[in-house]
């Protein structure tokens, strides 16, 4: 049988609601026959059945305990009733007829749970990648910048940022905030700003970071404010305050994850008139959410980066979240694992960003190029054994009419390691070739 997963206690509340609701209105409309017993219809059962379809199988037979409990404890209790028989048939298909509901509404419950996760999967990808492509066009609109003489571009800044993310854990230590505002302040023009961080949507208001003059954090403020309930930059303008409201900073935007979590904020209290427009704002936003996703990652793949380095923080945190969707919805999905043998390592590289370009919108890959092999492993998003056979055949026939290489002169091996239930470290050892000796 079904289960529905993950129930809450509005959940219980309401199934123990609605039968008493039942009963009593029972009690009211019927007082010499509550239960119905002697009724051309049993009315009464519509509240388990209401509660089976709604909520699923458990809370459905709590209800109908609940029922029965009820009829018996009025038939022993209450002689005035004179409830002198069971209505065996009544109480029989009732009971059946729960159960049924109470599977069908299980199955449904956790089929429309599977599809909301994916959905939101879906969701979060996308806006990753809309912040990727944002960033690709600002870095290379930016490609020639130069500071002290060597030209550093904004993917250069980040991938730093996120090497630092992973090694502290995603934690928005002292040094990573500088050179994080050191960053924003570089392509948004501040003159004056901070570093806060947030936990539980509490602002710290010791900064982590600041350029210019230090100043005192205002947390009651319009745009702090603003800022934190809407989940989006707040900044000054003449037609966005009303009369009597008043803000002691320009800018205030947040470091924001896909997911809806605040990590912190960013507060600018000088910067150039000119500066202070939607594009340049936009920018910062972006930048500011890039990193925000690239911390969350480092946080909920701790454990995997202290064993796996040189994984990327967003490929093990992506397969940290399908490992729990297998465990709590059943939703299966693959690593998909090529181990390429090959001297050329110009070949290589060309075989390796070929493969790159066959991948499905919502997969992932981590490239391992070491000196005698590489392997390329792909993450599949709730794609089951099948669908990485069929990912794999495709592969291996582009391959072959593409390169055609001859076994003299390389050779390919693939493996498919299923993201079950267990620990999605050790899943990601096996496709990376490591022996997790813990």
């Amino acid at each position: 049988m079904h289960l529905a997963p993950s129930l809450k206690a509005r959940v219980w509340a309401e199934a123990v609601a609605i039968p008493v609701i039942a009963i009593a209105a029972a009690f009211v409309v019927s007082p010499r026959d509550p239960f119905l017993v002697n009724a051309t219809f049993p009315w009464l059962w519509f509240a388990p059945v209401l509660v089976a379809l709604r909520y699923g199988l458990a809370p459905a037979v709590l209800s109908l305990a609940i029922l029965v409990v009820s009829f018996v404890a009025a038939r022993l209790g209450l002689p005035a009733l004179h409830i002198h028989r069971l209505a065996q048939g009544q109480f029989l298909g009732g009971i059946m007829l729960t159960l049924l509901a109470g599977e069908y509404g299980s199955l449904w419950i956790l089929r429309l749970r599977r599809s909301e996760q994916m959905s939101a999967y879906a969701t979060q990808q996308l806006e990753a990648l809309t912040r990727t492509l944002h960033m690709t066009r600002l870095s290379h609109d930016r490609l020639e910048q130069t500071i002290i003489g060597k030209p550093v571009t904004l993917r250069d800044s980040l991938h730093e940022l996120r090497q630092e993310l992973a090694i502290h854990g995603g934690a928005l230590t002292g040094p990573l905030a500088a050179r994080l505002l050191h960053l924003t302040a570089y392509h948004g023009g501040f003159e004056q700003a901070a570093l806060y961080a947030v936990s539980g949507d509490v602002i710290d208001p010791n900064s982590r970071a600041h350029i210019g003059a230090p100043f005192a954090l205002d947390c009651d403020d319009i745009l702090i404010t603003r800022c934190r309930e809407k989940r989006r930059t707040a900044y000054w303008a003449a037609n966005s305050l009303q009369d009597g409201q008043y803000s002691a900073y320009l800018v205030v935007a947040p470091i924001l994850t896909s997911d809806d979590i605040l990590l912190g904020v960013l507060v600018v209290a000088a910067m150039p008139f000119l500066f202070l427009n939607e594009e340049n704002l936009l920018t910062v936003s972006v930048l500011l959410a890039y990193v925000a996703d690239d911390a969350k990652a480092a946080q909920g793949a701790e454990e995997i980066l202290r064993t796996l380095p040189h994984c990327p923080p967003r490929f093990a945190a992506e397969t940290v979240k399908l490992a729990r969707a297998s465990r709590e919805l059943d939703l299966a999905s693959s690593l998909v694992t090529i181990t390429i043998t090959i001297a050329d390592r110009a070949l290589r590289e060309a075989i390796l960003d070929d493969l790159a370009a066959l991948m499905r919108g919502l997969d992932d890959n981590w490239r391992i190029n070491d000196a005698a092999a590489a392997r390329f492993i792909t993450l599949l998003p709730f794609g089951a054994q099948s669908v990485a056979e069929g990912y794999i055949d495709r592969l291996q026939t582009r391959l072959d009419e593409k390169f055609g290489l001859k076994p003299a002169e390389a050779t390919f091996s693939t493996a498919i390691h299923e993201i079950g239930a267990g620990d999605a470290l050790s899943v990601l050892c096996a496709a990376a070739g490591v022996h997790d000796g813990r």
